[in-house]
């Protein structure tokens, strides 16, 4: 027997294909990235609000988020916040949102900051002292935390004296307090996740890189040591000779909203956003990548649109950019009345719903004020996909293919989230040297041919997996006319 230089799956941890780590072999398989499907708005602003602001001030009552819904077990429910949403822009101050269903959203009236004279109103904020408050950027729930008080965690960011974030605690979502932990640098575009399985905070701060807009990210165990900032995203010489040929395909297409201005000697793009998150067994990066065409007629920023890449990660600090960059949701084309017709701001991680990922993200139909502009013009949307389903392997035209590294497993069935109903999925149990092992094997292969994102492998004639200490094992999967996008033990 060879040496066991096999790893452990982690007991329901699923296994993706979002790079090789796992994969011995693989052949007449392709790898393929799938886009979620979008749902529309689901938080609007007040468009009669937004008219009496007037076209002087194009951002009040433009609702953007920086994170995503949170449960919160104790009072069963979903909580949200976001920026503009039914309140002027630069208050520092956030809307608070309620929702039984994760669709349908409800402002209740929490009473705490006075707003045009009365305290009827859904914002909440972080308290700095002086009458100054920040906004709820990033929330997490920390159901570990002993502290009821500190159950829920958020990140916001100042700008004096130096734009940084900073940290906050809270029993419900909605009362915040800031606490004594030193501000870090970061541009005005933070992002903040947790993971649970490891307790590791997970927040990143925008820096300056090669091309512009760029983001390093920062760790804590305890929500108040944290890491120095390393970079670990920015776009590169790739990007921008992409990002010439994305914008040149998108001026010419009368089907997209276009932009004010375009300078082509100022095309390129840089990284708006970027959002770290654990999924399963890898780390998970929505990249809002700007193409600018740019500097606007005002000579403040740069006009241009967005679209958002998918990356993972095995450990947050190298990234692999999923799809051949190409875009995991993109712009909507104009007269389908949807908002994220040019800006957009990625999801901040997925919200996991049963079989499927809900993703929150930001759509505006413009960057730079238009000579007309529609007071409804910006939303929080929503975009869903299968459960597990960034990637898939498919089999290109007759069959294919993959076997896995060596490993010891946890647990006692075999699961895989696939697509076999108009072909199969063929799963085989081999040793440490891919010798299929008698029973598990061949003729009595387990065999899915459904879709299904919970389908238990049987092999004919046992019950379950093999003793344990007979291993380490191998998989292999033989697709023909199939997808799989996961496999897990349990």
């Amino acid at each position: 027997m060879a040496s066991d230089t096999s790893r452990k799956f982690p007991r329901l941890e699923r296994q993706l294909f979002l790079d090789n780590a796992d994969i011995a072999s693989i052949k007449g398989l392709t790898k393929r990235m799938h886009q979620p499907n979008k749902k529309g708005a689901v938080i609007r602003s007040d468009p009669h609000m937004a008219l009496r602001a007037g076209p002087d001030d194009g951002a009040a009552y433009r609702p953007q988020t920086r994170t995503a819904p949170v449960w919160d077990p104790e009072a069963k429910l979903w909580k949200f916040w976001t920026i503009g949403a039914k309140i002027d822009w630069y208050t520092g101050r956030s809307s608070y949102h309620e929702s039984r269903d994760g669709l349908h959203w409800y402002q209740p009236t929490v009473g705490q900051w006075e707003y045009r004279g009365s305290t009827d109103n859904n914002h909440v904020a972080i308290p700095l002292g002086g009458g100054h408050t920040s906004e709820v950027l990033g929330a997490v729930y920390d159901a570990s935390d002993p502290d009821p008080e500190r159950r829920f965690k958020a990140i916001s960011f100042i700008m004096e004296p130096d734009l940084s974030i900073i940290f906050a605690v809270s029993p419900d979502g909605i009362e915040w307090k800031r606490i004594d932990v030193p501000a870090i640098l970061s541009g005005d575009e933070p992002n903040f996740s947790f993971d649970a399985a490891n307790h590791c905070f997970i927040a990143t701060v925008k820096v300056r890189g090669t091309y512009g807009r760029s983001h390093a990210v920062t760790t804590s165990a305890d929500f108040h040591e944290w890491s120095e900032p390393k970079l670990v995203f920015q776009a590169d010489d790739h990007d921008q000779d992409l990002a010439r040929e994305v914008i040149a395909r998108r001026l010419a297409n009368p089907a997209l909203q276009q932009t004010v201005v375009n300078h082509p000697e100022e095309h390129g793009v840089d990284v708006y956003n970027f959002g770290i998150s654990r999924y399963e067994s890898r780390y998970i990066g929505f990249a809002s990548m700007f193409h600018h065409v740019g500097r606007s007629v005002d000579g403040r920023n740069h006009d241009g649109f967005h679209h958002v890449q998918l990356a993972s990660s095995q450990d947050m600090y190298t990234w692999l950019r999923q799809g051949s960059r190409r875009p995991f949701i993109d712009s909507s084309p104009l007269g389908g009345g949807a908002y994220d017709t040019l800006q957009m701001l990625g999801p901040s991680r997925p919200v996991i719903r049963d079989d499927e990922l809900w993703f929150y993200y930001t759509g505006v139909k413009f960057r730079r004020l238009p000579p007309k502009w529609d007071p409804d013009h910006a939303a929080i949307c929503l975009a869903v996909l299968r459960r597990d389903g960034f990637v898939s392997l498919s089999d290109i035209k007759e069959g294919g293919e993959m076997v896995t590294e060596p490993f010891h497993w946890e647990g006692e069935q075999l699961y895989l989230n696939a697509v076999g109903d108009d072909g199969e999925v063929k799963v085989e149990l081999l040793d440490v040297d891919s010798e299929p092992l008698p029973g598990y094997s061949g003729e009595e292969a387990g065999v899915a041919r459904e879709d299904s994102v919970r389908h238990q492998v049987v092999w004919p004639g046992h019950s379950g997996l093999p003793d344990i200490s007979d291993g380490p094992f191998r998989l292999r999967f033989s697709l023909t006319n199939a997808e799989l996008y996961s496999y897990w033990f349990e």
